[in-house]
């Protein structure tokens, strides 16, 4: 059985800093060279790269994102065709 790492859920249940939960909460205003600078044993390289690939989504974790997939799948099952 192959098991499946979701950092989506590891990130969101992890206990945070507050300096690491500060960036979660402003990561629209962070870029990744300011991403790379943050410094402090808080701020291993895992959690950088964790808090670039959270910007890159705009701050949604992939269950928001399959959710927004499956509703739009969910709409377009609905609309008949012609």
């Amino acid at each position: 059985m192959r098991s499946f790492y979701n950092p989506d859920k590891f990130f969101k249940k992890m206990k945070k800093k507050p300096a690491v939960q500060e960036v979660i909460d402003n990561i629209e205003k962070y870029s990744d060279s300011d991403i790379d600078e943050l410094a402090g044993s808080h701020f291993p390289v895992w959690i950088k790269e964790q808090l670039k690939s959270l910007k890159s989504r705009n701050g949604t974790c992939a269950d928001d994102e399959a959710a927004r997939i499956a509703e739009l799948m969910i709409a377009a099952s609905r609309i008949k065709v012609k």
